[in-house]
């Protein structure tokens, strides 16, 4: 995890990088869980936290998510009197191109999956359904986000 620190283009994003795991450790943010995703390992058990220049997770920058993933898990503690979680961080890498995923995949050698395809929608249903751009789409997920934190204060 160290190298992979090491390894981000900016001394600026790796000490994001470094402010995100210690918010992680200390339980002050928690990632998204990860699902499967057709054509790279099966990572379901795992999260992912977002981070890029802006230390906002929810920010968009420019128009577009943040670029860069710390890919964890938790683990049952061992046993005894202070028992808690254990953060194990498996990857910490680019979005772009998988990367990250395809990381922490082959760091816990697990194999590539590929589903089926999904069935298509008849033409009279795909014609119903409304096209949103990136933006706005990016803009709805930022509102909702934002809605569930005000109704958890």
């Amino acid at each position: 995890m160290g190298a992979d620190i090491l390894a981000l283009p900016t001394a600026q994003l790796q000490r994001i990088a470094l402010i995100r795991i210690s918010q992680l450790t200390r339980g002050e943010v928690r990632g998204a869980a990860l699902e499967a995703m057709a054509r790279h390992p099966d990572l379901s058990d795992l999260r992912k936290l977002y981070f890029d220049l802006s230390q906002n997770e929810f920010r968009v920058v420019g128009g577009r998510a943040p670029q860069w993933r710390i890919v964890y898990r938790l683990r049952d503690a061992l046993p005894g009197p202070d028992a808690r979680m254990l953060l194990q961080v498996v990857a910490v890498g680019a979005r772009a191109a998988s990367e990250v995923y395809q990381l922490a995949g082959t760091r816990l050698e697990r194999q590539s999956i590929v589903r089926a395809p999904a069935p298509q929608q008849s033409p009279s249903r795909a014609a119903a359904a409304p096209r949103r751009s990136l933006a706005e789409a990016q803009r709805l997920a930022v509102e909702r986000l934002r809605h569930a934190q005000s109704r958890r204060r």
